[in-house]
């Protein structure tokens, strides 16, 4: 073999750099989440399947190197909170994601969104109530990177019919399904069924859209506007040609959730050197022995197989994490779903132990076995309840606001009184006809 030139070497090894650059740049890629699932209405009726949608679609892309802005069950103003917190992270992202399960509503082709504590009695509520969602699509599309939205929040909303009932003539512009957007460039919104249509909220743990977006989200190599496809004609399959998933594309380029390059290669086991074997003890039977594995059945030797080393067992990170998720639940800490994923509740959880439990000593936010160990031997409620802005802590519990006869609360928390409109009364006509005095005499037209 020729040995290659200084300058040839040289060549080689820059472009073995700027490979691995590019492979690197490629895996620190910024991509960001908003996940919210609400189901556990207040005031319309509760959904069974959006919380677990969204709590599997949170874990899948963090799973893809996602960073998560996730929320359940969200009031008005903590959906907003989440927005905002979204908003910042997403700051140089090179991808964003929306994903959304819940009630949703259009009207007048606006998309609102609907936390659980909106009291939705006519239109002017819609903007003190709801979220909408140009003003979500709007913060994502401020910068240029690719823009990913699923809204999986077409299902059947009584709060659109008794809308419509109260807007009377106009009820026309209340749609029973989502109204299609107009997104800027570098932007994909996918629907869980076709604009103005309603969507199925499922009859398993999760809605037909988000078990067949699970189906393909990890794909290696798959490109998002052909995992949309193959989303739709499994939709179509499981609600017999029902619900049609649609989604209208302006992206320029290609963007795939799992690469494939970036998957972790396996690993060739280690040799580890063998402990000393003692000698054999002399028997009688001067024959050597044979052992049968070692042998084929013909009576030729095998080759020898180097000895697989002992396993060295490790332990299981997210059973610890799921253990201390629930036991900070059980304090009263709020660690959300014990799904063993630590992500940024649990370790607001585990900062407000800290913050209320001094002599926990928690040296750091990630779960070990001796904080858990600690967090079992505790009693009763540590961290304090925290009651929404609509809420009053009353003898332990949080219990809605009341407002006075006549008057509505706001979703801040506020009793206020609804405007009423007067009608005006209307002035009488003026006579066509026009008099006038001349000489003491009167004339009329």
């Amino acid at each position: 073999m020729h040995k290659l030139s200084g300058i040839a070497q040289w060549y080689a090894a820059l472009l073995f750099a700027a490979v691995l650059l590019s492979m690197t740049t490629a895996a620190q890629a910024k991509r960001v989440a908003l996940v919210v699932g609400n189901a556990q209405y207040e005031n319309t009726q509760p959904l069974a399947n959006p919380r677990n949608d969204a709590e599997a679609v949170a874990a899948a892309l963090r799973n893809l190197g996602f960073d998560v802005f996730d929320g359940y069950d969200l009031t008005r103003n903590a959906f907003e909170e989440l927005i905002r917190d979204f908003a910042r992270g997403a700051q140089d992202a090179d991808a964003a994601v929306l994903y959304y399960a819940g009630h949703g509503l259009e009207v007048g082709n606006i998309n609102y969104l609907v936390p659980v504590d909106a009291n939705i009695r006519d239109e002017t509520d819609l903007k003190f109530e709801t979220v909408t969602l140009d003003d979500i699509i709007g913060f994502m599309e401020r910068e240029n990177r690719t823009n990913l939205i699923f809204l999986d929040a077409c299902r059947d909303n009584p709060m659109a019919r008794n809308l419509s009932l109260n807007m009377g003539t106009r009820s026309v512009a209340v749609s029973r399904g989502l109204a299609p957007v107009e997104t800027g460039v570098g932007t994909l919104i996918a629907y869980a069924t076709q604009p103005g249509n309603v969507a199925l909220d499922g009859v398993g743990r999760h809605s037909p859209f988000t078990d067949a977006l699970l189906d393909h989200i990890a794909t290696p190599d798959l490109d998002v506007e052909i995992m949309m496809r193959s989303v739709r004609r499994d939709v179509m399959q499981k609600t017999g040609g029902q619900q049609i998933p649609w989604s209208s594309s302006s992206l320029t380029g290609s963007f795939i959730f799992q690469n494939k390059s970036a998957l972790p290669a396996s690993v060739p086991p280690v040799s580890t050197p063998k402990p000393a074997t003692p000698a054999p003890q002399a028997t009688p039977d001067p024959a050597p022995e044979i052992e049968l594995s070692s042998v084929t059945p013909d009576g030729a030797e095998k080759p020898e197989v180097a000895a697989t080393p002992p396993q060295i067992e490790q332990p299981d990170e997210r059973e610890l994490a799921r253990g201390l998720q629930t036991e900070l639940n059980r304090l009263g800490c709020n660690a959300g779903a014990p799904d063993g994923i630590w992500g940024r509740k649990s370790r607001a959880a585990l900062a407000l132990l800290a913050k209320h439990a001094p002599a926990a000593k928690i040296a750091g936010l990630e779960p070990t076995e001796a904080l858990l160990h600690h967090a079992e031997q505790l009693e009763g409620r540590i961290c304090p309840l925290t009651c929404a802005v609509t809420e009053n802590l009353i003898n332990g519990a949080c219990q809605r606001k009341t407002c006075a006869k006549g008057q509505r609360l706001s979703s801040r928390g506020q009793c206020y009184t609804p405007q009423t409109t007067t009608a005006r009364r209307r002035s009488a006509p003026k006579s066509s006809s026009s008099c006038f005095t001349y000489n003491g005499q009167t004339y009329c037209d």
